[in-house]
């Protein structure tokens, strides 16, 4: 949805660096923040998706017509299901991390595809995908396979 992790502190009236040290693993998600922040982000038009026999579960904009020509909104997504930060993302796509914020903060004035490739194919040897528009429905990120397949454990939902 384009929210920092300040953002989203002050949208639930959170302690700062709460977002922070949720995504870092060391606070635990509870049943009730979970469902508010799956209520606010399906508010906002984010649907989650189950799993089907040969992809895992995901998110994706539940209608189309988002213009992400980059994939910008979905790579935060798509980087809480293969639970790296942009740090990591970065070395493993060999792309610099000051890269991955620029984008995701849509601060930047030109984007390298080549980048834009090796961020695609490094969130792939996690088994993450992102998925295309159709008439139906908005792009999204999801599971290439079953998370228990891949040795994974979280879902979507809790993304």
């Amino acid at each position: 949805m384009g929210y920092t992790q300040t953002g989203i502190e002050k949208l639930f009236k959170l302690k700062s660096r709460s977002v922070y040290t949720l995504e870092a693993g060391r606070y635990k998600l509870t049943p009730r923040f979970a469902y508010l922040l799956k209520e606010k982000y399906e508010e906002e038009g984010v649907e989650f998706t189950d799993a089907g026999s040969d992809f895992g579960p995901g998110i994706r904009w539940r209608v189309p017509g988002r213009k992400d020509p980059y994939k910008r909104l979905m790579l935060p997504g798509a980087r809480g299901l293969a639970n790296l930060s942009q740090a990591q993302l970065g070395k493993i796509a060999d792309v610099d991390q000051k890269f991955i914020a620029r984008l995701e903060l849509d601060d930047f004035d030109g984007v390298s595809q080549v980048k834009l490739d090796r961020l695609e194919n490094a969130l792939r040897t996690r088994n993450v995908e992102f998925t295309a528009e159709t008439t139906s429905f908005g792009a999204g990120v999801r599971w290439i396979k079953n998370p228990s397949v891949a040795g994974q454990s979280q879902s979507a939902s809790e993304c």
